[in-house]
């Protein structure tokens, strides 16, 4: 009889066993599933809110010594205008700025001014001829011209540089 006793006591472990087993799955299943949705979700929004991609523009963090500041930089898309030729060509410049700025406050204010830039970059290039822009001299000359009259314009906003990101004359 001490042998049935015994296979009794193993076949309440196994069940005991199987029971606990079914506990783990069932708790552990849950979490697991909870894990894979948050990954997901960080992985889909959380990673894309605190990038700047996409964005039209960048953040350049700077460590001094005594303080930390910080480089804005804000792309303005392409802008193409025909340049006003005496010889009678029909030549066209095409280029793409970026904007150095000094803090973020400085965004909303530029992209409410969007459309006074644009007036006065295509104004301007307008007036130019090919041979004006032509050349390290020229772009240099344009670059500096662009920059006195966009700070004219966003007068409480400080623009600190215009870099040039790409420039093609279309001659025609």
């Amino acid at each position: 009889m001490a042998e049935v006793d015994d296979f009794d006591a193993l076949d309440e472990e196994e069940e005991h066993k199987e029971i606990s087993k079914k506990k783990i799955l069932m708790f552990l299943l849950p979490v697991l599933i909870a894990i894979g949705i948050a990954v997901g979700l960080y992985h889909s929004f959380g990673s894309s809110l605190s990038d700047t991609e996409g964005l039209p523009y960048s953040v350049l963090e700077q460590d001094g010594a005594e303080n930390k500041s910080s480089i804005i930089f804000y792309d303005l898309p392409k802008v193409s205008a025909p340049l006003g030729n005496a010889v009678g060509g029909n030549d066209i410049v095409s280029f793409q700025v970026t904007l150095e700025l000094s803090s973020k406050e400085d965004i909303q204010k530029v992209e409410a001014m969007l459309s006074r830039f644009y007036d006065i970059i295509i104004a301007h290039t307008r007036e130019l001829r090919s041979e004006e822009v032509d050349g390290a001299e020229g772009l240099y000359w344009l670059k500096q011209e662009l920059l006195y009259r966009l700070n004219l314009a966003a007068a409480p906003v400080k623009i600190k540089n215009i870099n040039f990101k790409s420039f093609d004359i279309q001659k025609k």
